[in-house]
């Protein structure tokens, strides 16, 4: 196990306090009115998965799985029939395994369940409703088994059994924010200004350092951090909240901005997929209405092609 060095007490409570404000924005993000960030953007074959609602001005907030591939149009995947729910996805070879989450009117609270499907099949349940204390899958998740997931959740990574309480999957000496399960059983850590490939026991293999511009003024939502990340073979690409750009990472540790966005567009996932980088952003306009997409297919700069569009 990769351990904690030093007073592991006062490291902890220190970070329990500094998990307070991100868990606050996250809950602000998530409000209905404002809809997303919540969920996150998968690949599988040649297509791209991704959640959202549907329809995308839908008051009651009824969350989708959005499909596409080259040659098509963008489609409904799957539809939540619950309103104020959201989908959080992982793909392991063709398997997809799917977080629905739905919010509880009655008793402020908040439910999940965890279905499994492929691109051609229908979903199944496989883990049926519990009480989420934890907002599971919403820093990221990945399946060991259909028996146990592993989840982030600010500022630690956790295993949970079906049926169980959630433990620490393993000790690490900086705050998580964010988990993606990488091929080779490896993870990538997304931290609070670095980003760790390590492997299953937390040992770091790769990292990165220094990821944010401290001279970013007025970012969205005061969030000047890095929202999402993805990796291939040594190389990193970044949606950079803050910053309202998209930013590649190359082998070498050469940085190059790919897509700068301004107001209101702000960029929250990103996935590889082939030699090409998918790029997703929404609009932010805080007037009451729903965040209308901007998904990104990039190839080169100036010959990216629009795959999600509404205004």
């Amino acid at each position: 196990m990769y351990q904690h060095t030093g007073d592991k007490e006062t490291k902890m409570r220190s970070r329990r306090i500094l998990a307070i404000i991100p868990i606050a924005l996250t809950l602000i993000v998530s409000l209905p009115a404002w809809a997303h960030p919540t969920g996150n953007m998968i690949t599988v074959g040649e297509k791209v998965l991704w959640s959202y609602i549907n329809p995308v001005d839908d008051s009651n907030h009824r969350a989708c799985i959005m499909i596409w591939g080259k040659g098509s149009e963008p489609k409904v995947f799957i539809q939540s029939e619950f309103p104020a729910s959201d989908y959080m996805l992982y793909t392991k070879q063709n398997e997809i395994y799917i977080i629905e989450r739905r919010h509880l009117q009655a008793t402020q609270s908040f439910e999940v369940r965890i279905l499994k499907t492929t691109l051609e099949s229908k979903p199944k349940v496989i883990w049926d409703w519990f009480k989420d204390e934890w907002r599971i899958g919403e820093g990221g998740f990945f399946m060991i088994s259909d028996d146990q997931i592993v989840f982030g959740r600010y500022p630690e990574v956790y295993s949970l059994k079906k049926g169980g309480k959630p433990s620490m999957y393993f000790e690490f000496d900086q705050a998580v924010n964010r988990i993606r399960a990488i091929e080779d059983h490896q993870i990538l850590l997304l931290g609070n200004n670095s980003c760790y490939l390590v492997r299953h026991d937390g040992t770091i293999l790769k990292q990165w350092d220094n990821l944010l511009d401290r001279e970013i003024k007025d970012p969205p939502l005061n969030r000047n951090q890095i929202f999402d990340v993805d990796y291939d073979n040594g190389k990193l690409l970044m949606a950079y909240w803050g910053k309202r750009s998209f930013v590649f990472v190359a082998k070498s540790g050469k940085r190059q901005t790919i897509l700068q966005h301004t107001e209101p567009l702000v960029p929250h996932w990103v996935a590889f997929f082939g030699k090409e980088k998918l790029l997703f952003s929404s609009r932010l306009v805080f007037d009451g209405s729903t965040p209308k997409p901007h998904l990104v297919l990039f190839k080169e700069k100036n010959q990216n092609g629009i795959i999600w569009n509404i205004q």
